[in-house]
C-alpha cells in the first residue's frame, strides 16, 4: 500500500475484504439489504461501516486461522513443510488434492535439492534427519530466509495472498450459511443463487489459499538453502 494509506496490504486484503463479505451477507439476511440499498452515504457513516467491516475481519481471522490453516492445512492434510521436504509420505488425499487443483507448489522438491535442505536443517536443529519435525523445520528456516531481501519480498507477497484467500474463503463460508438460512426461510430463488455463489467462492478461495500457503513455505526453504 501507499505510505499515505492507513492500512497495510495485509490488513486491507485479509481483514477489510473478509469483513465486508460477512457484513454484506448479514445485511441481506437480517436487515433486508438496508446497507446495500442505502444511497445517501455521508463520509462519517461510510467511515463507521468501513471500521466495522475491518473489526469483523479481525474476528473472522480467528476461526479462519484455527480451522483452515492449523486444522485442515496442517492436520487433515499434511503440513506443507512435511510435503515439500518429504518428511512424511504423501497420502492419497495429498496426491488427489495436488492433482485436482493443479497446485504444483504442493509437491516435494526434487530429491537432491530436498536432501541438501534437510541436511542443513538437521545440522541446525542438532537432530538426525529422520527426527526432523515439520514445525521445527519451518521455525529454523524462517529467520535465515528473511535475511535475503528479494526472498523476503516474495514471502510477504505470498503471505498477503494466502491471508486474503484464507480469510475471504472463510467469510464466504459464513455468508453461504447465512444465505442458505435466508433462502430456506424466504423460498426466494435469488437468495439460493447467492448462497450457491458464496459456497463456490469459499471453495475456490480455499484452494487458492492452499496453493499460496504452499508457495510461501517453498520460498522459505529456497531462501534458507541460499542463505545457509
Amino acid at each position: 500500500m501507499k505510505d499515505w494509506f492507513p492500512l497495510t496490504s495485509y490488513e486491507f486484503y485479509a481483514y477489510l475484504t473478509s469483513g465486508m463479505v460477512v457484513l454484506a451477507a448479514a445485511d441481506r439476511t437480517f436487515m433486508g439489504s438496508t446497507l446495500a440499498s442505502h444511497t445517501d452515504w455521508k463520509v462519517a457513516i461510510a467511515v463507521f461501516w468501513v471500521a466495522i467491516a475491518y473489526l469483523v475481519g479481525h474476528i473472522v481471522a480467528i476461526p479462519s486461522s484455527a480451522i483452515f490453516e492449523h486444522l485442515i492445512a496442517k492436520r487433515v492434510l499434511r503440513d506443507p513443510s512435511a510435503v515439500i521436504l518429504g518428511l512424511e509420505p504423501q497420502r492419497f488425499r495429498e496426491h488427489c488434492f495436488g492433482t485436482v487443483v493443479g497446485a504444483r507448489e504442493y509437491e516435494p522438491f526434487p530429491a537432491d535439492y530436498r536432501a541438501a535442505i534437510v541436511t542443513k536443517l538437521a545440522r541446525a536443529l542438532n537432530v538426525t534427519e529422520p527426527n526432523i519435525q515439520a514445525d521445527a523445520a519451518f521455525q529454523c528456516a524462517f529467520t535465515p530466509a528473511r535475511s535475503i531481501a528479494d526472498s523476503a519480498t516474495r514471502m510477504d507477497n505470498f503471505l498477503n495472498q494466502y491471508g486474503f484467500c484464507r480469510n475471504v474463503s472463510f467469510a464466504n463460508l459464513i455468508a453461504a450459511a447465512l444465505l442458505t438460512i435466508l433462502a430456506w426461510r424466504t423460498g426466494e430463488q435469488s437468495d439460493a443463487f447467492l448462497a450457491i455463489g458464496a459456497g463456490v467462492l469459499a471453495l475456490g478461495l480455499f484452494i487458492r489459499f492452499i496453493k499460496f500457503y504452499a508457495a510461501y513455505t517453498r520460498e522459505v526453504y529456497r531462501a534458507f538453502n541460499k542463505a545457509c
